[in-house]
C-alpha cells in the first residue's frame, strides 16, 4: 500500500516523471524527452541508466553546452534542473562522489517539499488546516513543478493565469494535474504525518527501504539535526542528534 507521502508524489509527478531514470535536454532551443520503458533515445552521453552515475557527472553533463550532443536538462524522478540540483547538494550536504541513485534523489524530492515554509507547516501541521494554508502549499507545489495546476487566478511566472494553469505559462508550460488533486493529497499526507512511512516507500519499484524510511521520519518528526552514516558492511545507521 503506498505512502500518503509516495501518493502525493504520485498525483504531484504525473506529468513530469515515471522513473528514476527518466531525463530531458536541449539541443539548441529544442527540448528532448526520454522516459524509461517508453523512449528508446536518451541523453547521447549516458552510456548507463542515469541513476548510476554520481551526482557530480549529472552536473558535469547539465553543465554541457547546448551542442550536438546537447545540455542535460530535467533529470530523474523529481526532474531536477541544474540550479536547483545545485543548491539541494548543497543544503543536503551530499557529495559529488555520492550516486544520483534513487535513495539520494528521494532526498532531494522531500526537501523540495520542507524547503518552502508554506508547504512544511502545512505537511508537519504546525499551521491551521484551512483553505487559505491549503492552498498556499498547493501554489508552492506549483511552483516547483510546471505540470501542476495552481490554486486560484495569480499572477504567475510570465504573467496573470488562472486556476489549474500552470504557474510557468506563457514560457511553453501547460499544467496536466488539477490543484484539487494536489490538496487532496497534501491533506492526506498531513492527516497521516506520524505514520506516513511505515511499510513503504516514496519510489516506484516496489522495494522497501529502511534507511530511507527512517531518513524521511526523522525530517517530520524530530527536531534537530540527522546525521546519516554507513558501517563497513555497508548497512546504514541514523544518529538522531537533538
Amino acid at each position: 500500500m503506498a505512502s500518503a507521502l509516495q501518493n502525493l508524489f504520485s498525483v504531484i509527478l504525473a506529468g513530469e516523471s515515471q522513473t528514476y531514470n527518466d531525463h530531458n535536454w536541449y539541443v539548441g532551443n529544442k527540448l528532448k524527452g526520454y522516459i524509461q520503458g517508453v523512449s528508446t533515445n536518451r541523453y547521447s552521453l549516458l552510456n548507463k541508466p542515469l541513476s548510476e552515475y554520481t551526482i557530480g557527472e549529472v552536473q558535469q553533463f547539465q553543465d554541457h553546452a547546448r551542442d550536438s550532443n546537447g545540455q542535460l536538462w530535467a533529470t530523474g524522478r523529481y526532474q531536477i534542473i541544474p540550479s536547483t540540483l545545485d543548491g539541494l547538494v548543497s543544503s543536503l550536504g551530499l557529495s559529488k562522489t555520492d550516486k544520483y541513485d534513487q535513495t539520494n534523489q528521494d532526498k532531494m524530492g522531500y526537501q523540495l517539499l520542507v524547503e518552502r515554509a508554506a508547504i512544511k507547516n502545512y505537511i508537519q501541521a504546525t499551521n491551521e488546516d484551512n483553505k487559505e494554508n491549503l492552498e498556499k502549499a498547493a501554489l508552492e507545489v506549483a511552483k516547483i513543478w510546471s505540470s501542476v495546476g495552481v490554486p486560484y487566478a495569480t499572477k504567475g511566472k510570465y504573467g496573470q493565469i488562472q486556476k489549474d494553469q500552470s504557474y510557468y505559462s506563457g514560457g511553453g508550460d501547460k499544467a496536466s494535474e488539477p490543484t484539487e488533486k494536489v490538496q487532496d493529497a497534501l491533506r492526506t499526507l498531513r492527516q497521516n504525518k506520524d505514520n506516513v512511512f511505515k511499510d513503504s516507500k516514496i519510489g516506484t519499484d516496489g522495494k522497501n527501504n529502511l534507511t530511507k524510511t527512517i531518513f524521511f521520519v526523522a525530517l517530520l518528526t524530530v527536531a534537530g539535526y540527522v546525521l546519516l552514516t554507513e558501517t563497513k558492511s555497508g548497512s546504514k545507521i541514523l544518529a538522531l542528534l537533538k
